[in-house]
């Protein structure tokens, strides 16, 4: 149209340009705003302002993509250099379970996937490091670091359930009626452990990791 205003290139903003980086990082703030089930190709392409197609360029698919967020997520873990193999190998857990449960239920992706990105890998050969300085023969430290990442994937989503204190005493008072609605002669010891049942928060998941080295040294 004859005397309109036509856009200046110099003035216009520059689209970031497409990297294997900057989707991951894509996927991984939808997984903060929205969950793992709101994470696919096409809403990913769609945050880089970009097409479902250039995305294939980089991952094969959504699978692919969802690992790599996981491994993203893990990424600034330290490995602990202070103490003794047991001190540092329940404090490494600790971490990878703090640093999943920052991403909603980005750590159910550790339940039905094997997790093999560079950050993850670090932190399995530290694992089976201590785990090895701890007396473990080679087969029980193979399968400690697969009961551990179990556990790494629940607490994690229990710790990030935890985050919502409304939500998580609202759930402990409604199992509380519950428990003690039923009736005693039928229920005697889910009556009488009610409050336990429904308490410990961050103790109960220390309690847990803490039984599960016992277990793998009682085995050794």
């Amino acid at each position: 149209m004859p005397g309109s205003p036509r856009p200046n290139p110099r003035t216009s903003p520059a689209k970031a340009p497409l990297s294997l980086d900057a989707i991951v990082a894509a996927s991984l703030d939808l997984v903060d705003e929205l969950g793992c089930a709101a994470v696919s190709m096409r809403r990913v392409a769609q945050v880089l302002d970009t097409g479902s197609a250039s995305l294939y360029v980089y991952v094969s698919d959504r699978r692919e993509l969802m690992l790599l967020t996981h491994d993203l997520a893990v990424a600034a873990v330290e490995l602990p250099t202070d103490g003794d193999w047991r001190t540092r190998l329940e404090l490494l857990v600790e971490r990878v379970v703090a640093a999943l449960a920052e991403h909603r239920d980005l750590a159910s992706v550790g339940f039905t996937e094997a997790p093999t990105g560079p950050h993850i890998l670090r932190l399995i050969e530290e694992m089976l490091r201590l785990l090895r300085l701890g007396g473990l023969e080679d087969a029980a430290s193979a399968w400690a670091v697969d009961l551990l990442g179990q556990y790494i994937a629940s607490a994690a989503l229990e710790s990030a359930a935890r985050t919502d204190t409304e939500t998580v005493d609202a759930t402990a008072a409604r199992l509380d009626a519950v428990y003690q609605a039923l009736p005693a002669e039928d229920y005697p010891t889910i009556r009488e452990l009610a409050p336990l049942l429904t308490s410990g928060g961050g103790a109960r998941a220390t309690w847990k990791l803490r039984v599960i080295i016992d277990g793998l040294l009682a085995q050794s």
